[in-house]
């Protein structure tokens, strides 16, 4: 049976702590998020934990249906995780937020309070040694995609069946890939590199036609792509950024928001940080979040990617730098339609396979050492 309180309010989730006798002073609704209800709740003592409730849809949009058994996923990859890393990660300053409770028939976790500051946020903080933060994420996000190849994601803690997944987190990170036409065609009257006796209603169906190819053959891949966990939403908006506790200085970087973990490709997961860090170096200042998070990345597996591996992480990138500024604003109108022809240039070139044009474009400088074909 599920609670009488209404978890989606504040009073609501005050008289659900009292009637399970935890003592609290405070109960504070989180702003930023679309899917969840997040709250800061302080103790007694002054400290403060994190309280998330799924509701059968989405908070920003109640009438957008949300299947709640995406926090069931949370908590199991939560609760699978800190093991495994830290046996590979013993000393990093990078975790996975840790969970305190989790009442699963009401669908509410409480978990350890990471700090207000996400690294979007903080990137143009003077005092962050950027590069040193990115090449701590480097470290983590390898030491996640090497050391979860033979960990299932499923929420029977008994099975070893690395087919199941979750089925939701599957479904929603295809959303760009389904909608990437529809991108195209609200900013398909950019120039890029089109001739310019090209006929715009030409253009806009190849365009639209390329969309369409890249979900069908590389967006359907996400239902069977199967090579280690991710995080399945991993950019700079879900690390969190606080001082270390210990002595000496540095910050502590606690990834939130787990619940689109999947199985799934290594790539997707790199490449949307990196489209991400792209898109903060571009606008913010360019404190090279890039080069220092994929340098460490690459130097932390055991073994380099193949060039298929760089194909597919140059799809995704692509398909992320085409979609998503188009919905969440990074610049003006014009810049935005830049950066959905950079995201059709990278897409061109990563599917036909011209790996001196992608190697020439700013998100890929650097990487053509380890990616170029060999003779």
């Amino acid at each position: 049976m599920a609670s009488e309180h209404d978890l989606t309010t504040e009073r609501g989730l005050s008289v659900y702590l009292a009637s399970r006798s935890i003592s609290h002073t405070s109960v504070s609704f989180l702003t930023g998020g679309t899917a969840n209800y997040v709250y800061s709740v302080t103790l007694p003592d002054g400290s403060t934990k994190i309280y998330k409730h799924a509701a059968p849809y989405l908070h920003s949009n109640t009438s957008f249906a949300f299947d709640p058994s995406r926090m069931d996923y949370e908590d199991r990859v939560l609760e699978l995780l800190p093991s495994l890393l830290s046996s590979q990660l013993p000393e990093s300053s990078v975790h996975p937020v840790a969970v305190h409770s989790y009442d699963k028939e009401n669908k509410l976790l409480c978990i350890s309070d990471g700090g207000s500051r996400h690294l979007k946020d903080a990137y143009g903080d003077p005092t962050l040694d950027i590069s040193s933060i990115g090449a701590a994420l480097g470290r983590w996000l390898a030491a996640l995609h090497t050391c979860t190849v033979a960990t299932p994601v499923s929420l029977d803690s008994t099975s070893q069946n690395l087919k199941e997944n979750n089925a939701i987190a599957v479904s929603i990170y295809r959303h760009s890939y389904k909608n990437l036409s529809s991108a195209f065609a609200e900013y398909g009257d950019g120039e890029g590199n089109i001739p310019r006796h090209a006929d715009s209603n030409d253009l806009l169906a190849k365009d639209i036609e390329l969309a369409q190819q890249i979900n069908d053959e590389y967006g359907s891949r996400l239902a069977h792509e199967n090579e280690c966990i991710c995080h399945g939403d991993f950019w700079p908006g879900n690390v969190l950024v606080k001082p270390a506790a210990k002595q000496g200085g540095g910050v502590d970087l606690t990834v939130v928001d787990w619940e689109m973990t999947r199985r799934g490709a290594s790539a997707t997961d790199t490449a949307q940080f990196i489209a991400e860090s792209f898109l903060l170096d571009r606008f913010c200042g360019d404190r090279r979040l890039v080069p220092a998070f994929l340098n460490a990345y690459f130097s932390a597996r055991p073994e380099i990617p193949d060039r298929e591996w760089f194909r597919r992480f140059a799809i995704h990138a692509g398909v992320h730098i085409a979609f998503w500024p188009t919905r969440v604003a990074w610049t003006d109108r014009d810049g935005t339609k830049a950066l959905v022809e950079l995201g059709k240039d990278i897409l061109r070139a990563a599917s036909e396979g011209e790996w001196e044009k992608l190697f020439g474009m700013p998100l890929f400088r650097g990487m053509e050492e380890t990616f170029r074909p060999k003779a």
